[in-house]
């Protein structure tokens, strides 16, 4: 490069550092919003999350566009290994057991592996928390428990209101209630450590941190938090 290439490189780079602090800030503040909401917010749960694992040689695992994107946007991703990526074709139930197959990954390197495990997905695979178990693998698996296969609903209201068909029958074969699923039990059953349903927010923290010393010690846990939808 020459001199002026260098020097204009270098400013453009300022600027694109100045508007990706600005950009962190904000989703910061962002996460702020419902902060004490029941069920827990999405924005609140990853907040809450980084705290108990920011100390750690974390390893984020999770197919993550049902989350916010709460990680990626306000947590420092400074390592090649630090984030697993999205799944290259959409499959369904893809996250349980791709995010188990990175923690045996990264059970050599001593990593500690995080994953926000939605619910319709964990229904897909469940027996993955036994595999767990059965093979010692420490993964902290964090439900997003909104209760339903969200996308699904959400896109059921898009047709809805686009048909002016009104929204009484959007959660025919995609809500996940009557009767709620408790994943805490479900990973217990399976040998897993568990806590949950939690739904009070000041809960979460103290939950996870419990969770944090369990896959420390090298096994696997959940914790079961009930969440907003997104």
């Amino acid at each position: 490069l020459t001199s002026a290439q260098k020097t204009a490189a270098q400013v453009r780079g300022a600027k694109l550092a100045a508007i990706q602090q600005k950009t962190l800030e904000q989703a910061r503040i962002d996460a702020t919003y419902a902060w004490d909401a029941s069920p827990v917010s999405t924005g609140r749960l990853s907040a809450e999350l980084w705290e108990a694992v920011k100390g750690e040689d974390w390893s984020f695992v999770s197919y993550i566009m049902h989350f916010s994107w709460w990680p990626l946007r306000t947590w420092p991703m400074e390592k090649h290994y630090q984030w697993n990526g999205n799944t290259g074709g959409n499959g369904m139930g893809y996250n349980a057991p791709a995010s188990l197959g990175a923690a045996l990954a990264n059970k050599k390197h001593g990593r500690f592996t995080v994953n926000i495990q939605c619910d319709g997905d964990l229904m897909y695979a469940p027996s993955v928390l036994w595999t767990a178990a059965h093979h010692q693998i420490p993964i902290l698996n964090v439900m997003h428990n909104n209760r339903a296969y969200h996308q699904e609903v959400m896109h059921l209201q898009r047709m809805a209101s686009r048909h002016s068909r009104g929204m009484e029958s959007v959660g025919i074969g995609v809500k996940i209630d009557n009767p709620n699923i408790d994943y805490a039990k479900l990973a217990a059953a399976m040998g897993v450590y568990s806590e949950g349903p939690i739904s009070d927010p000041k809960d979460v923290g103290p939950a996870l941190r419990r969770a944090v010393a369990v896959v420390k010690r090298g096994e696997p846990a959940l914790v079961d938090v009930v969440t907003q939808p997104r």
